[in-house]
């Protein structure tokens, strides 16, 4: 590869990452639907063709901002897991470890958990191909074997008792966690109880009453 050639490779890296930085702050601050294109050029300092140039449509972009934010997101959470001693842990004690991570996101990445209700809601509105969506489920699912193989530890060394299948179990925790997370993050502040502080709380004993019913 030529140097001319790599400097354009790595010019042209640059102005994506510039438009999906851009775009995922208008697309948290007003949703996706309600963001324009032109909005996210301006924003990002190019013109409107080149935003086109890079995505061909607004929910090509929406979608490859979800994937690289996911990436940069469940990647933190797993080198937690890596952290502290992890693999001579119990079962018990690596889903835990896994669970605080999810504290962590809710703590520190309140963006990303509306990006992710934001993004739900224009999927299912606009009807987006499953096949169009499978490097983004790929993204949410490297968050999976770290849990399976706490689940399925934790059966073997007996502190955990449950009489479902590993992945079922899985299942069922992200689906109970991100769904409060999710909803918090986005409306979060109606109430007074669901305020920052109360929001960690509830997060928490959700957590802890999950984990309470997956203890031997």
């Amino acid at each position: 590869m030529s140097q001319e050639t790599g400097a354009r490779k790595r010019n042209a890296r640059y102005r994506a990452q510039k438009i999906m930085d851009a775009a995922l702050e208008l697309f948290c601050e007003k949703g996706i639907e309600e963001t324009a294109i032109d909005e996210i050029a301006v924003k990002a300092g190019v013109g409107s063709a080149t935003v086109y140039r890079y995505f061909e449509t607004k929910a090509e972009l929406a979608i490859q901002c979800g994937v690289a934010y996911w990436k940069e997101v469940a990647g933190r959470c797993l080198d937690m897991t890596a952290r502290n001693g992890y693999p001579e842990m119990n079962g018990m004690e690596q889903l835990e470890c896994i669970m605080e991570g999810m504290v962590s996101i809710f703590e520190h990445e309140t963006g990303f958990l509306k990006y992710l209700q934001e993004f739900d809601v224009f999927v299912r509105r606009y009807g987006i191909a499953v096949e169009r969506l499978r490097e983004y489920e790929d993204c949410i699912m490297s968050l999976k074997p770290p849990v399976i193989a706490a689940l399925e530890k934790g059966k073997e060394d007996g502190t955990m008792a449950f009489q479902w299948t590993p992945e079922e179990v899985c299942y069922s925790l992200a689906h109970s966690i991100f769904g409060l997370m999710k909803k918090l993050a986005w409306n979060g502040d109606m109430l007074k109880l669901d305020k920052a502080d109360g929001g960690i709380l509830q997060v928490r004993i959700t957590i802890a009453l999950l984990l309470r019913g997956l203890g031997a």
